[in-house]
């Protein structure tokens, strides 16, 4: 080969290379120019649903284009993921990232058909959203410490419902069986949407599931509530004492909340959706409707930070999969 034309080739490349954080920079100074799609990877009705909607419609005030919530329920979370994972890298699809889909998925399905360590980026932690057991009035318990006997004394005849399989609703049943020495089936909804009617017909004797979808149920006497799963007391129920306080040590566990992009997504397009939420998290009017729902604000975070907090959750929920004997399917 030439060497005058190597070396225009080398010179070439060297220029486009020097231009790419330039071009970078420049699609993050036009973005957003069209409406951006916020996957919600569980059933409409539920705490993620509607926290999502609030969110979405704090950052079209942002960003000045249209954010819209399409919901892809299905596989624990892992239908809407994989198709955020599988989109284009432009930042215009985003997902809400939470705990299933996120760290443990992959050990409980056998295909999840995505691999959220290398084909989503964290954006952004938004929220904690704890839940809460409740039985159906029919069911002769009054607080934990009774539920547990109930359970011992007729093993195996009590079932509980839930959000989903590898939902935070399922894994709070299942470290609740695991500490507390019972057998309980687990009867798996698409969603709190699901789960709510059917313990609220008594069709299901008991039912976990977020504050925001079980309290008004708890405070309408359709359900007993008898303890959270977040290692303090919530708010807005402040007397549904904590599962720890019931005699459960140590039990603590609450979905989380955050925003994921498929990786490859430019990073100043991640940088500039992160500095939005930071900003929505800190709005008054945001943390008042979160923390109605039971949920509790996270502190604004970088993509890094939100990364880290990712990898620290993951052996804590892998031990839960392998100390509950929760199966692949």
């Amino acid at each position: 080969m030439d060497f005058s034309l190597t070396r225009t080739i080398a010179s070439a490349l060297t220029l486009a290379a020097a231009l790419l954080p330039v071009a970078s920079s420049h699609a993050a100074d036009s973005y957003p120019n069209k409406p951006i799609r916020l996957i919600v990877p569980y059933a409409a009705g539920g705490p993620t649903d509607a926290l999502a909607r609030a969110l979405a419609d704090k950052m079209t005030q942002k960003l000045g284009e249209k954010v819209i919530v399409e919901n892809k329920a299905g596989a624990g979370g892992n239908i809407g993921t994989a198709y955020v994972a599988k989109s284009a890298p432009d930042g215009y699809t985003m997902v809400v990232a939470t705990n299933g889909p996120m760290t443990v998925n992959k050990l409980i399905f056998h295909d999840t058909s995505y691999d959220p360590q290398t084909e989503l980026a964290p954006v952004a932690l938004v929220t904690l959203l704890p839940n809460i057991l409740a039985v159906h009035p029919s069911v002769p318990a009054t607080d934990i410490p009774s539920l547990i006997a109930l359970l011992k004394k007729e093993p195996g005849k009590y079932s509980y419902g839930s959000g989903g399989t590898a939902t935070s609703s399922h894994f709070s049943g299942a470290l609740f069986a695991t500490m507390a020495g019972v057998q309980i089936t687990h009867i798996p909804y698409k969603g709190d949407g699901g789960s709510m009617p059917d313990a609220v017909g008594g069709q299901i004797p008991i039912v976990i599931g977020s504050v925001y979808a079980t309290k008004r149920y708890i405070d309408g006497g359709l359900l007993r509530g008898l303890a959270v799963t977040s290692k303090n007391r919530v708010p807005v129920v402040p007397d549904i004492p904590t599962m720890a306080e019931m005699g459960l040590p140590g039990y603590d566990l609450s979905a989380w909340y955050g925003i994921a992009v498929a990786a490859g997504t430019p990073q100043p397009i991640v940088n500039k959706l992160n500095g939005v939420l930071g900003e929505i998290m800190q709005m008054p009017d945001f943390r008042k409707f979160a923390e109605s729902m039971g949920a509790i604000v996270a502190d604004p975070n970088t993509p890094a930070q939100f990364g880290n907090f990712i990898q620290a959750e993951i052996p804590k929920w892998t031990k839960l999969v392998k100390q509950a004997g929760i199966k692949a399917q």
